[in-house]
């Protein structure tokens, strides 16, 4: 083979490793953004509300004894705090075409899953980080996330 062509395939092959290497710092860059400017959307309180939808038509009630998610459908999902053993995120790579972040609460008895976007999950968020040793890290890092992964950000000292 030509010294010429071995160097032009060479060349060839790094530029293309190069722009892989590009897209991917870009797409870290860009989630990691992404992340930081949800987080400061759920903590500060003069920043209008931007509304999802069709995540904003899931609301979600708290009180002193459960999470309640009213479904678009007029069904519910609830799960009391003395039952919570497990909380985790769980992220696709469906977004942004549709909903792309779950909050999972796991009891022993029931169960809630609720799209990030949906009416009081700054609230929500705000009681689940009061949790002692509730993982603000692995929040973040799924608020980066465009595949398909599961985060686990908090589980009862019981369980």
């Amino acid at each position: 083979m030509d010294a010429t062509l071995l160097l032009s395939i060479a060349v060839g092959v790094l530029a293309y490793f190069l722009v892989l290497l590009g897209i991917r710092c870009f797409a870290s860059f860009s989630g990691s953004r992404a992340a930081n400017k949800v987080l400061k959307s759920l903590t500060d309180e003069n920043q209008p509300e931007a509304r999802l939808i069709p995540e904003s038509s899931y609301v979600v009630v708290l009180d002193e004894q459960e999470i309640v998610c009213n479904r678009p459908d007029g069904s519910q999902e609830r799960v009391s705090w003395k039952d919570l053993q497990k909380i985790e995120i769980i992220t696709t790579d469906d977004g942004p075409i549709a909903p792309d972040l779950f909050w999972v609460l796991h009891g022993t008895q029931s169960g809630c899953v609720i799209p990030q976007g949906a009416t009081g999950d700054a609230e929500l968020f705000a009681q689940l980080q009061t949790l002692p040793n509730f993982n603000n890290g692995a929040v973040i890092e799924a608020m980066g996330s465009t595949s398909n992964a599961t985060f686990v950000c908090w589980a009862s000292p019981s369980s």
